[in-house]
């Protein structure tokens, strides 16, 4: 009897060791596949911001013209903006119909349309906007304007949005809007850009 016991309890010992190590098997791998998991986000699927850059401006048209005997400002510009957009990502940047905005002193001036594109992977982008300012609305104000044009500088602001998305591995989908604010400061009557900048974020 004491013999068959010993056998039983031996029996129950050895099938316990196996699910330790069984259970402990199961335990490392999902570590491993955690650790595995961790290091393919860190490096090929976690998204990151994409970045803006203005290039260049062109300014298009013709001096502001005054005519009288009634005081009237024409103004007639039209302002080409070659923006650079930067993907870091491992995956390609599509981007649907963006809109920009140009304003004069915080009143808007114009606006135009980003047509859909895409940036490629770690790869950059560029964006050819044509801003045409409206005449009669920079003209609204015609105290700041005139004393603008006396100062010998117009300055202009635009605003981007272009909504988008990164997609990873194929199935793996981010949305992201890429937005940008630039400053672009016109000499008069020259009409020769004096100064560009721009600042840029990404919502993802």
């Amino acid at each position: 009897m004491k013999e068959s016991g010993d056998s039983t309890s031996t029996h129950r010992r050895s099938r316990r060791r196996r699910r330790l190590l069984f259970c402990g098997g199961c335990l490392l791998l999902l570590i491993v596949l955690g650790v595995v998991v961790l290091v393919l986000y860190l490096t090929l699927i976690k998204p990151r911001n994409l970045t803006t850059k203005l290039v260049s401006t062109r300014v298009a048209g013709v001096s502001p013209r005054i005519t009288l005997p009634a005081v009237r400002i024409e103004i007639n510009l039209t302002l080409d903006l070659d923006v650079l957009v930067h993907n870091p990502n491992r995956a390609a940047f599509d981007y649907r119909e963006g809109h920009t905005i140009l304003r004069y002193r915080g009143t808007q001036v114009g606006d135009a349309d980003v047509a859909p594109g895409r940036v490629p992977q770690r790869g950059d982008g560029h964006l050819l906007l044509t801003l045409r300012v409206e005449g009669d609305r920079i003209a609204a104000d015609l105290g700041s304007l005139i004393a603008d044009l006396a100062a010998g500088e117009l300055a202009f602001d635009s605003s981007t949005r272009i909504p988008g998305r990164l997609i990873f591995l194929g199935f793996i989908k981010h949305h992201a809007v890429v937005e940008s604010e630039c400053r672009v400061v016109i000499g008069i009557p020259n009409l020769k850009v004096k100064s560009q900048e721009c600042s840029h974020v990404t919502k993802l």
